[in-house]
């Protein structure tokens, strides 16, 4: 849930929240787990509301889906992106990806060794 609505400074269910929790499920998406599986959901809450707890990020996570994840959880929620805006970035990030079925090692020509087997 979006800090503004747990801190109560909002009581307005917004595009907005919804980004945040959008930002959450690329997480989930990310590393197929649960956030903050072994917190108590009161230190959730604060951790929320303090803005001193967001679930942790791969190293190995791309740099584009990162910021936009990151945007989608930012404290601030004029800060966050639109769902037109998050459409928009994660179309572009698949067009940038191998075509379905190609690895990277595929993409390259093959090597002269490659063709003369």
């Amino acid at each position: 849930m979006a800090p503004e609505l747990l801190n109560g400074s909002s009581n307005l269910v917004s595009e907005k929240v919804d980004v945040f929790s959008f930002g959450i499920v690329m997480w989930e998406l990310l590393t197929g787990e649960e956030p903050y599986a072994d917190l108590h959901y009161g230190a959730i809450i604060g951790g929320i509301v303090s803005n001193t707890l967001r679930p942790p990020v791969p190293e190995s996570c791309d740099p584009e889906w990162r910021s936009l994840m990151e945007r989608c959880w930012s404290s601030e929620p004029s800060e966050r992106p639109s769902f037109t805006e998050i459409a928009n970035q994660l179309r572009s990030m698949a067009a940038n990806l191998p075509p379905k079925g190609k690895s990277q090692q595929q993409q390259h020509p093959p090597t002269q060794q490659q063709t003369q087997k």
